[in-house]
């Protein structure tokens, strides 16, 4: 391949790599820390069965762990509820016990099927017997939807050019009343920690806020937080120095390749 090649592939190469990820207004997107706010309890979803029910009906006298996803999500959100799901089956406690656990779908057109499935998926990581009560995936409409994400501090936006949600990973635990007590952001989740935010939950009590590196879902991982900017700024010029790192090697063996053919053509001539 020519150089002028070469340097047409690896730009084309960097370009899908930066460009892979579309950016979200500043802001639009983030896991807002709303530490000691009451969720709407009246708000009306769907349950997997097709039931009209409050998000109230999952809050008796037990602490909740809640997390916002849909099911077409092609990337972050199995991560996050993978991650979830196994720190919540390290706990002594077990969930339709001790704990509820509810996931809100963000996606309006989600059908009654597809919550079903992504509940039983839901069950079957978590593997605990007698457990299915406990577990429940909520389906709405938009306006239930923003009503309880807003309160709880989980902004998302929706990109018409790629028909996916925007939105920031991790859950929240909330005490019986409907308070939320503490934030879990990232895909990652230690059980030591949810085990001592859900026993806080369940004496009424909050928690801190916590470190606000987040992790942003559509068409790939976009890192927010009071650091993203950094992170960001470093992971370019990293990508930026190994294209250049990249060009340089190339024409060194080119200009290599030219020197090494020059006494040959010389002898050619003689």
């Amino acid at each position: 391949m020519k150089p002028v090649g070469w340097m047409l592939c690896l730009a084309g190469l960097t370009a899908s790599w930066l460009g892979a990820v579309p950016l979200p207004p500043p802001g639009a997107v983030r896991f807002e820390q709303k530490i000691g706010q009451r969720l709407p309890l009246e708000a009306t979803f769907t349950d997997s069965e097709g039931k009209s029910c409050r998000l109230g009906d999952f809050f008796q006298g037990r602490p909740v762990v809640l997390f916002f996803g849909y099911a077409r999500c092609p990337q972050l959100c199995s991560v996050v509820a993978d991650g979830t799901v196994a720190a919540v089956q390290q706990l002594r406690p077990s969930v339709g016990r001790d704990l509820e656990v509810v996931s809100i779908s963000i996606d309006p057109t989600e059908s009654r099927a597809e919550a079903a499935a992504r509940r039983r998926q839901f069950i079957d990581w978590y593997h605990r017997p007698g457990t299915d009560d406990g577990w429940h995936y909520l389906t709405g409409a938009a306006t239930a939807i923003r009503t309880v994400a807003d309160a709880a501090g989980f902004h998302f936006v929706y990109d018409l050019r790629t028909r996916l949600y925007a939105h920031p990973s991790g859950f929240i635990v909330v005490t019986p009343d409907g308070t939320v007590s503490r934030y879990f952001l990232g895909a990652n989740f230690p059980a030591t920690d949810l085990a001592a935010a859900v026993e806080r939950a369940r004496r009424g009590e909050t928690g801190a806020t916590v470190y606000e590196l987040l992790l942003i879902c559509c068409r790939g991982d976009w890192i927010g937080g009071r650091y993203g900017p950094l992170i960001w700024r470093a992971l370019w010029i990293s990508v930026t120095l190994t294209v250049a790192g990249l060009a340089g090697g190339i024409g060194w063996m080119l200009r290599a390749e030219r020197r090494s053919a020059r006494p040959k053509l010389m002898e050619g001539r003689s």
